[in-house]
């Protein structure tokens, strides 16, 4: 596994370099436009938004200065910002539900989660342990879908969306997945191969990746695509524990709380992004000075997202309403104390937030609120 993940890196971070072209008028007009949405953005999808505006233009003049590496670069921050956010609403609706009884919620909880992977996928980040994983999570949630007479998972986003097309979008980026895994599983060590018969394998690894999936190995975002691509695989690890979770609360009926107290908790260190390090600072730094088409809001672009993101676990709150005690208070006390617990549920699953809290004269040593 260490000879195809040095093969893979070695791949992804290959890159042509190409006769670099004046940025026309009209694209930095645009740019500029979406620029400005950006700085003056409030939440993350309003800026979400302006980055993948920006990166649209950037993808459509890839001859410009820098184009390909801005691009890239504001396509996978906007993966990063949307991506743990977007996941963790879906689990906290299936936490608040507590089962999947139809295609429509299953489609809404997948469809996030999905996009979330094929948005990293086109990065060409997708690792090799990471796809086995992932491939065999997906697998197992088509099989549990299968069982309890759900539609599969691209069936079921299609159904839930309606967007055209979608479908054959989730079908084939699940089939990428597999044969990514099916390359992983049967990797051979490099060291033992002929010449042609690296070559083969290697082109196998190539028509895996996207046009243009990284930065030149002796580019200045070599040591930023590193810690990026280290991200990915943390959060392609969170999408396979999430998919899990959703194919143990169909097969099971029940909605497992405390793994879902870790995702929330590891999705919320992940929705800060990699972009803590001087590594990383020092280079967008340079990167924003590099493209003066950028420069009056390339500091927005890698300013930090909102801190906490949406994840209030409603059917975890308790008031330990059976082991109030009080002799013989006992009995008006625990019907007070399930009365206010019954409330503080209706208040989180209505509004996603919680505000109230628990009788502080009627309640267990297990409360939570």
């Amino acid at each position: 596994m260490r000879h195809l993940f040095t093969a893979f890196t070695i791949l992804v971070l290959s890159c042509s370099s190409v006769m670099a072209q004046a940025w026309p008028d009209s694209a930095k007009s645009a740019m500029n436009a979406a620029g400005e949405r950006l700085r003056t953005a409030t939440t993350t999808e309003d800026r979400v938004h302006a980055l993948r505006d920006i990166e649209t233009i950037a993808k459509a003049h890839p001859e410009a200065p820098e184009a390909r590496l801005l691009a890239r670069t504001l396509g996978q921050k906007a993966t990063m910002e949307a991506g743990p956010k977007a996941m963790l609403g879906a689990l906290s609706d299936l936490a608040t539900s507590g089962n999947i009884p139809d295609p429509q919620t299953f489609g809404d909880i997948l469809a996030p989660m999905m996009e979330t992977v094929g948005n990293m996928a086109e990065d060409g980040t997708l690792l090799p342990q990471a796809a086995i994983e992932l491939d065999g999570a997906i697998s197992a949630l088509n099989d549990a879908a299968k069982k309890a007479g759900l539609p599969d998972a691209a069936a079921a986003i299609s159904q839930a969306t309606g967007i055209d097309g979608i479908g054959e979008k989730t079908t084939g980026l699940i089939g990428r997945i597999a044969k990514a895994a099916e390359i992983a599983r049967a990797a051979p060590d490099l060291a033992k191969l002929n010449q042609a018969e690296t070559k083969k394998f290697l082109e196998s690894l190539v028509a895996l990746l996207p046009a243009g999936a990284g930065p030149a190995i002796s580019g200045p975002a070599f040591g930023v695509f590193t810690e990026q691509l280290g991200w990915s695989n943390e959060m392609f690890g969170e999408s396979t524990n999430a998919m899990n979770l959703v194919a143990d609360a169909i097969e099971t009926g029940k909605f497992d709380h405390a793994a879902y107290a870790k995702i929330e908790k590891r999705l919320n260190d992940l929705s800060k992004g990699p972009w803590g390090s001087d590594t990383a600072k020092n280079f967008f730094k340079s990167l924003c000075k590099l493209i003066p088409v950028a420069g009056a809001w390339c500091d927005d672009a890698f300013q930090s997202v909102e801190e906490f993101i949406a994840g209030v676990d409603c059917g975890a709150i308790t008031c330990d309403c059976g082991n109030v005690g009080g002799g013989l208070l006992a009995g008006p006390n625990t019907v007070i104390c399930k009365l206010q617990e019954q409330s503080i549920i209706n208040e989180c699953t209505a509004t996603k937030k919680i505000t109230l809290s628990c009788d502080p004269g009627a309640k267990g040593p297990g409360a939570n609120q």
